[in-house]
Order: structure tokens, then C-alpha cells, then sequence
């Protein structure tokens, strides 16, 4: 008996050790350190998405890198920090390097601040069961660089194979219509495919993730196709009667819309053979 309960105590101990741990492959972010005696229970990082950010009745969508960090108490449960201390700690520790708070609501706060070398970083602290858990969310705010080159010979192989080809190079603000500068590179391209191939006519068809109403998807991914179309024809003088504008909002999504690396994949413009 006695070296069973060595044991179980051992094996307790060991759990105990274990649930303290981090999980692998994740770190504070270097400007905002933990609150004490809280692992991190889920992290996640991409090297380029967007988040909404509240400061008062504006909403801002902003894009760049993004780190969302999960955290867990593991301390004395008589002594769990209250909602009030975690934001309030959060709240110090960025007006103090400077930032400010955009919103706060109960158990909900949004920051913003520069770095020493300019760098703009937002956040956004969220704290449930009241301070069992609280999620950060950082976003290291910059325009997002080009990884894939779409040029004239991808975009015909991509319509001989398959008939169509999905245009990532396309930029819009947050549900608007209106095409972002750094799109002039995929058009220039388009147009170069479809005047070297006159005989070939081509449906712009926009797609949108799920979020928000099936209604307001629907029109944005017609207006933006409608205006891919537009500016083909109007500034790379390609004719009227070869393009045509459809939009299908969420109903033909290419990945799931359950992680925000498959949202972004549904957001797209397809080039697709009439």
C-alpha cells in the first residue's frame, strides 16, 4: 500500500507537471507577457489575414500578420484572476508602451500601439468563465506580398485543363467592391491571356466566404465580378462582349469555412471558359 500510493502520488505529480506545459510549438508574444500561473492552451499564426477591431461605432478590418494565443489557468482555483484584472493588466501594460484602448466592454477590450520602429500592432483580448481562460489576438499590421506569380501562360494552362482558374491576386476592402491597387499586377495578366487568345470568351464569377447573411454575400460577389469586368474593359480595353459578370457568393466554397485559412481560400474571383 505504501508504495502504491508512492506511486499515484508520482503519476499525480508528473500529470501535474504535464498540464503545466505549453503547447508545442507556441510562445508568448514578445511585447505582451502572460498573466501568471496561465499555459498556453491553443496558438495559432499566419503570415498574412485580417481581423475586425472595434473602436467605438467604427468597426476597422485590419490585415497582416496575425497571432492568436489561447491561455488556461493552472493555479489555485480560490485564487483565479477576475475578468476586471486580466483586461486591466492589459489595458496598463499597452498604455504604458503607449498604445491606447479603442473599445472595452466587460469582457472584451481592443488596443492599438507602435513599436519602437514603427510597427503598427493591434489587439484584442477576450476572457471567459470568468478568468479560467482568456484569448489574445494580435495583428502586426502591413500589405500582404505576392507568393504566387499568377502570369498569362499559368492562367491558359490552368482554362485547357480545367476551364477555369481562380484568381487570387485580386484585392477588395472588407465588403466592398471597389478593386485595392496591388491587384494590377493579376490584371494586366488576365488581359494579356485574353488578348492572346480573341477567340475565348470568359465568365468572372465572384466567391465569398460564409460570414454574414447569404443575401449580402450574394450581391458583393456579383458587384466585385462586375467590376473586375469593368476595369478589364475599360482600362486594358478588352471588348464588352467577351466578359460576363456572376457572382455566387458561398454557394461553391473550395475549402472549409470552419478555419480562417479556408475563409480565405472562398474569397476569390474564377476566370471560367464560357
Amino acid at each position: 500500500m505504501k508504495y502504491l500510493l508512492i506511486l499515484i502520488t508520482l503519476i499525480s505529480s508528473i500529470a501535474n507537471i504535464q498540464a503545466q506545459e505549453d503547447v508545442k510549438g507556441s510562445q508568448d508574444y514578445h511585447l505582451l507577457p502572460r498573466m501568471p500561473e496561465y499555459r498556453i492552451s491553443q496558438y495559432k499564426e499566419f503570415e498574412f489575414d485580417s481581423q475586425s477591431f472595434h473602436h467605438g461605432k467604427n468597426t476597422y478590418e485590419i490585415e497582416g500578420k496575425k497571432i492568436v494565443i489561447s491561455y488556461n489557468y493552472e493555479g489555485d482555483r480560490n485564487n483565479t484572476p477576475s475578468v476586471l484584472q486580466i483586461l486591466r493588466n492589459y489595458s496598463n501594460a499597452i498604455i504604458k508602451a503607449g498604445g491606447k484602448i479603442l473599445t472595452k466592454r466587460t469582457s472584451q477590450a481592443y488596443y492599438n500601439f507602435n513599436t519602437v520602429d514603427k510597427k503598427e500592432i493591434w489587439v484584442k483580448v477576450d476572457v471567459r468563465n470568468n478568468g479560467d481562460w482568456y484569448k489574445i489576438t494580435i495583428v502586426e499590421k502591413e500589405e500582404m506580398t505576392q507568393d504566387i506569380n499568377i502570369d498569362a501562360n499559368l492562367i491558359k494552362n490552368q482554362i485547357d485543363i480545367n476551364g477555369k482558374i481562380a484568381i487570387y491576386g485580386i484585392y477588395f476592402d472588407t465588403g466592398k467592391s471597389s478593386i485595392k491597387k496591388e491587384s494590377v499586377p493579376a490584371l494586366i495578366q488576365i488581359a494579356k491571356y485574353l488578348k492572346n487568345n480573341p477567340m475565348i470568351s470568359c465568365w468572372l464569377v465572384g466567391h465569398t466566404d460564409n460570414d454574414g447573411s447569404y443575401e449580402l454575400n450574394k450581391g458583393l460577389s456579383l458587384e466585385r465580378a462586375q467590376e473586375v469586368k469593368k476595369e478589364l474593359e475599360q482600362k486594358y480595353n478588352i471588348e464588352v462582349t467577351r466578359l460576363f459578370a456572376e457572382g455566387v457568393g458561398p454557394l461553391s466554397p473550395v475549402s472549409s469555412n470552419g478555419t480562417e485559412e479556408g475563409k480565405k481560400s472562398n474569397r476569390r474571383v474564377e476566370l471560367v471558359k464560357k
